[in-house]
């Protein structure tokens, strides 16, 4: 329940946004935004943790160095200071944990199709078609196109018609006097008991994105009608199915052109989110202190690589919200940690280009310092 109304919500939102705005990847772009401005209050104890740490690690490597041989008594001791200095190491993490639920949110919203189930009125073996079969239920009345009650299957060079009876939610179970004029893709499917599908019948579905979203909107209209689209780019698709003449009649109408060249922006789309993703590690890494320093070496290292794997199977929108989310993250972090990261960058190194260990530059002698130094020289050795 908490969650389907998490999922209209984010629809309603995307829908409000579109109203503004005619763009499906601008409405994911100001969701995002919202998003990040709700969570600028737990970024700021954030940065406030990073910096706490920062500025106790003295004491922290003292206990390390004190307990070096007793790890238990070393723990107790750290908790003891963190609680004193109202620490948590882990602090960094909440932002990021808060972020997932929208984040798989979104995904289930931009992927989840309106859906219905329907039985044939006459005889029917779901085999007989084929998986390859390619079936649609009546979008527009006309008068050579399917009736209100009817799905019309391509099989090879034969077009057959079948009446159908029994149309149902294929979530919910409701009963659907007759198959939606936006439900465009159907499949057959086989019985299946376990389903509540009893005879062979058909599985029939409107275009990703649709179900959570508000119908009386435009964004749901642009959705079923195949225009929600965002600089060329089919949000409900992913680069891998993009790639595919095939894969893409899974998330984009008939006509939608697939291949290496139509995938290009989609994995333009990937390289700019794990490029991103990598400089905002980066950033995090330079001024982090303690296990926070630990563990944003090891989100540097892994995370770009994990994203850049699993991102190529995930929705193009999603990619959109991702990205948004880092360079958000990045601008916000280089004004909250301006200080922080100029002391990073500018550390004094001695002659060796080591920086030095009492944070002090290196004195500056001029030929003036040497020539007081050597006539001091001259003066003891003449006292001698």
């Amino acid at each position: 329940m908490i969650w389907d109304s998490l999922l209209k919500g984010l629809g309603s939102i995307l829908s409000f946004f579109y109203e503004v705005i005619p763009s499906y990847g601008v409405a994911i772009i100001l969701l995002t935004i919202l998003v990040r401005i709700v969570l600028i209050p737990l970024t700021i104890r954030q940065t406030r943790s990073m910096q706490a740490m920062q500025q106790i690690q003295p004491k922290v490597k003292e206990l390390q160095r004190k307990y070096k041989g007793n790890r238990q008594k070393m723990n107790e001791e750290l908790m003891k200071l963190y609680k004193e200095h109202q620490v948590n190491p882990l602090g960094g993490c909440l932002p990021l944990l808060l972020q997932l639920p929208v984040f798989f949110a979104l995904f289930s919203v931009l992927n989840t199709p309106v859906q219905a189930a329907a039985i044939p009125g006459e005889e029917f073996s779901a085999s007989a078609i084929g998986e390859g079969a390619s079936c649609l239920t009546s979008s527009e009345p006309s008068a050579d196109g399917p009736s209100p009650t009817e799905i019309v299957c391509q099989v090879g060079d034969e077009e057959r018609r079948f009446e159908v009876a029994g149309w149902a939610n294929k979530d919910t179970g409701a009963e659907i006097a007759e198959p939606l004029p936006f439900m465009r893709f159907c499949q057959p499917a086989e019985a299946d008991p376990e389903a509540g599908r009893e005879e062979d019948g058909f599985l029939c579905r409107s275009p990703p994105g649709a179900e959570h979203v508000p119908r009386e909107g435009g964004l749901f209209q642009a959705i079923v009608e195949d225009r929600a689209t965002f600089l060329g780019i089919h949000l409900s698709c992913s680069p891998t199915q993009a790639s595919s003449e095939e894969n893409v009649r899974e998330c984009a109408g008939p006509g939608t052109s697939a291949g290496v060249l139509p995938a290009i922006p989609y994995y333009a789309l990937v390289a700019l989110m794990v490029g991103s993703t990598w400089y905002q590690q980066r950033q995090m890494q330079r001024v982090s202190a303690g296990p926070s320093a630990q563990q944003a070496q090891l989100m540097a290292r892994i995370m770009p690589v994990f994203l850049g794997v699993i991102s190529i199977s995930i929705s193009a929108g999603v990619l959109v919200y991702w990205v948004t989310t880092n360079l958000w993250q990045i601008g916000q972090q280089q004004v909250m940690l301006r200080g922080r990261l100029q002391e990073s960058t500018e550390a004094p190194k001695g002659k060796s280009g080591k920086t030095l260990q009492s944070g002090k530059p290196p004195e500056n002698r001029t030929s003036g310092d040497r020539t007081k130094r050597n006539a001091g020289s001259r003066k003891k050795r003449r006292k001698r």
